[in-house]
């Protein structure tokens, strides 16, 4: 049998973990959408280093939930697809909320 670091090296791509951050992040409850820009077209920004990331993710939540409760869970979300997915560790996930819906009082979601 051969040892699989004998078979060549494995890179994961740091808008492939992007898009497994951002599919995290908007299953947590509060979310509203994730804000894409070009510079994070996902809502999302990692930084690879040594087996291990750092992610940016940019949020809109929904009034009535509790900000803090929504970053801590996107954080949970992020940490545990990451890892199991790809078997990064990661080192740390800034949650930056954009802004909040008010249901009623902004428009509808586009559908």
């Amino acid at each position: 049998m051969t040892d699989p670091t004998d078979r060549g090296p494995t890179r994961i791509a740091p808008e492939a973990v992007a898009r497994i951050c951002a599919r995290a992040a908007r299953q947590v409850a509060g979310v509203h959408a994730l804000v894409g820009v070009p510079a994070r077209p996902h809502g999302v920004a990692v930084r690879l280093d040594d087996h291990a990331a750092s992610v940016d993710v940019d949020v809109v939540t929904w009034y009535g939930h509790r900000v803090p409760t929504v970053a801590d869970a996107i954080r949970d979300a992020v940490i545990g697809e990451v890892e199991a997915v790809t078997g990064l560790t990661v080192r740390e996930v800034t949650v930056t909320v954009d802004d909040v819906v008010v249901p009623g009082v902004d428009p509808p979601a586009p559908t």
